[in-house]
C-alpha cells in the first residue's frame, strides 16, 4: 500500500468499478509518489502502462507504439498520436480497459497538439467505451493551468483529480527505519520533507548525522545536485530564482529583505516570486485573523523541505564539499537550530490538523493557522485553531523545552486572553521537543494540553 495515499487509492478503485469512460489526473511535485500510486493501482488490471520520457513527440510515439504492440501482440504502427488514440478505443469496447500515461504533463508540454488529439479522442472514439485513463502529471503549474483548465480537459466530463502533496510528518515517519527515535524522525522530516524517494535514502544503522552527510553533503551524494534541478527545470534564468530561494533559506521573509539580500530590484523580485508562488515552490503565509493575501504581515517560505535544506546547507558549502573539505562539523547543532522555528511549527500544525480530523481537539476547527502580531514578533509565533460559530479558540505554543515555573507559565498564557476577545471559550496547547518537567506536566487539564515529541508520534 502506498503510504499516506490509501484514501486516494480506494477512491480510484471505486471510480474503476463504476461504468463509463473515465479520465483521472494524478498530479503533484517531483518525487511525490505518482508513479508508485499509479503502479499499485494498475496491478492486475487489463490495460497498458506507458511511461513517457523527456523526448520529442516523435520518439515518444515510437515508445508508445512499442507498448501497445506488446499489449496487443501485433505489430502496431502509428503515424500520429491521433491514430494511436483511435487504436486504443479498440481495446475498450467490451471490457474495462486501463490506459496509464505517466509523465503526461511532460509529454503534452513538449507538443500541445497531443493534448488536442487526446481531448478529441474522448469526444469521439472513447466517449461510449469502457476506457479508464489515468494520467500522472508533474509540472504542477502547467497541469493546473493547461491540462485541468476548462478548455483543455476532456469535454466528456471534468476529470477526477487527485493532487499528491508531500506526506505529512506522521506518514513520513512510516518510511524510516523502525529503530529511528522520535527526535530523529522529526529531524529527517524537516530535512527531507515527505518525499518517499528521499526518505528511502535513510539507511538503518547509521546516525542521523551520517545519513544526512551521505544524502546531501558529499560530492557523490544523491541530493548533492538534484533538488534545484528537479524543481527549477521548467524555468529560464535559474540564477535569479536560485538567488531568491537562497535568500529565503537564509531567513529573508519579506520582499524588502529579499531585495536587500539579492541586490535585485523589487520589480524583478516580485516578478520571480510570483512565478515561484504559481509553481508552488514558494508559499506565502498570513497570520490568523488577517482578511486577505495583501496583508503586510505575510511571509514567504520555500515549500519543499528538501529544497529549503539544500539552499540552506548545501549551496553555501558546495565548493568545500566538491573539494573534499569537511563542512558543518556541528551538523546536529546546526540542524536543531534550523528546525526549531518555522519547520517545528509546521510539524505541530500537522499534528493539530490530524487531531482535528479525528475529532480529538477540544472542538472541531474549520481553520488552523499561525499567528504573529507583527513581523518583529514572528519568531514568537503561535498556532491558532478557532470555531467562530461556537466562539471557541485554542492557542498553541511550540518550543524546544518549557522550564519556567508553573505559575509563571500560566500567567504568560493568560496574556492570550487579550487576543481575539470575541471568542469566549479558550484553550491552550503546548508543544515541546523535550519532555515536560513534572511541575508543568501537573498543570495539564481539560483546558491545557501538553504534547511532547513522543506524543507527536503516538497514534
Amino acid at each position: 500500500m502506498a503510504i499516506g495515499r490509501e484514501g486516494k487509492l480506494d477512491s480510484m478503485e471505486k471510480n474503476w468499478a463504476s461504468a463509463g469512460a473515465k479520465f483521472v489526473v494524478v498530479y503533484g511535485s517531483h518525487k511525490s509518489g505518482k508513479t508508485e500510486l499509479l503502479s499499485e493501482f494498475a496491478e492486475g488490471k487489463h490495460g497498458i502502462f506507458f511511461y513517457a520520457q523527456k523526448l520529442n513527440s516523435f520518439m515518444n510515439l515510437r515508445l508508445f507504439e512499442k507498448a501497445v504492440s506488446e499489449f496487443s501482440g501485433e505489430e502496431e504502427e502509428f503515424p500520429t498520436w491521433k491514430v494511436a488514440f483511435k487504436r486504443i478505443a479498440d481495446f475498450a469496447r467490451d471490457e474495462r480497459f486501463l490506459l496509464v500515461i505517466d509523465n503526461f504533463a511532460d509529454l503534452v508540454f513538449e507538443d500541445k497538439n497531443i493534448l488536442k488529439d487526446f481531448r478529441n479522442a474522448f469526444e469521439n472514439e472513447w466517449r461510449n467505451s469502457n476506457i479508464f485513463v489515468a494520467a500522472g502529471c508533474g509540472r504542477v503549474y502547467f497541469t493546473e493551468n493547461e491540462i485541468l483548465a476548462e478548455n483543455s480537459a476532456a469535454s466528456l466530463r471534468r476529470p477526477v483529480v487527485y493532487k499528491l502533496e508531500e506526506l505529512d510528518y506522521f506518514d513520513a515517519a512510516k518510511l524510516l527505519p523502525k529503530e529511528t527515535s522520535s527526535v530523529d524522525k522529526m529531524r529527517y522530516y524537516c530535512c527531507l520533507g515527505g518525499v518517499p524517494e528521499y526518505l528511502s535514502l535513510v539507511k538503518n544503522g547509521l546516525s542521523f548525522e551520517d545519513n544526512i552527510r551521505n544524502i546531501f553533503l558529499k560530492k557523490d551524494a544523491p541530493l548533492f545536485d538534484e533538488p534545484p534541478v528537479l524543481f527549477l527545470d521548467e524555468l529560464r534564468e535559474p540564477e535569479f530564482y536560485n538567488s531568491i530561494l537562497f535568500a529565503l533559506a537564509k531567513g529573508s521573509l519579506r520582499i524588502n529583505e529579499i531585495v536587500a539580500e539579492t541586490g535585485e530590484s523589487s520589480t524583478k523580485v516580485n516578478k520571480y516570486l510570483l512565478t515561484l508562488l504559481q509553481m508552488q515552490i514558494v508559499s506565502r503565509d498570513i497570520p490568523f485573523g488577517e482578511e486577505n493575501k495583501s496583508s503586510r504581515k505575510g511571509i514567504y517560505t520555500i515549500t519543499s523541505k528538501a529544497l529549503a535544506f539544500w539552499f540552506r546547507f548545501v549551496l553555501p558549502n558546495k565548493t568545500a564539499i566538491a573539494t573534499g573539505k569537511p563542512v558543518l562539523e556541528n551538523l546536529l547543532g546546526e540542524v536543531d537550530s534550523y528546525i526549531e522555528g518555522k519547520l517545528y511549527e509546521q510539524v505541530c500544525m500537522q499534528y493539530m490538523l490530524r487531531k482535528n480530523k479525528q475529532g480529538m481537539l477540544p472542538f472541531l476547527s474549520p481553520v488552523i493557522a499561525g499567528y504573529w502580531s507583527s513581523l518583529k514578533e514572528y519568531s514568537d509565533a503561535k498556532l491558532v485553531a478557532a470555531n467562530q460559530r461556537n466562539r471557541q479558540i485554542l492557542f498553541a505554543e511550540y518550543r524546544r523545552s518549557f522550564s519556567e515555573p508553573g505559575e509563571q507559565l500560566l500567567s504568560r498564557l493568560r496574556k492570550n486572553d487579550k487576543l481575539f476577545t470575541e471568542y469566549w471559550e479558550r484553550f491552550d496547547m503546548l508543544f515541546s521537543i523535550e519532555s515536560f518537567p513534572r511541575e508543568i506536566r501537573n498543570l495539564e487539564n481539560m483546558k491545557l494540553k501538553l504534547v511532547d515529541i513522543e506524543e507527536l508520534y503516538r497514534r
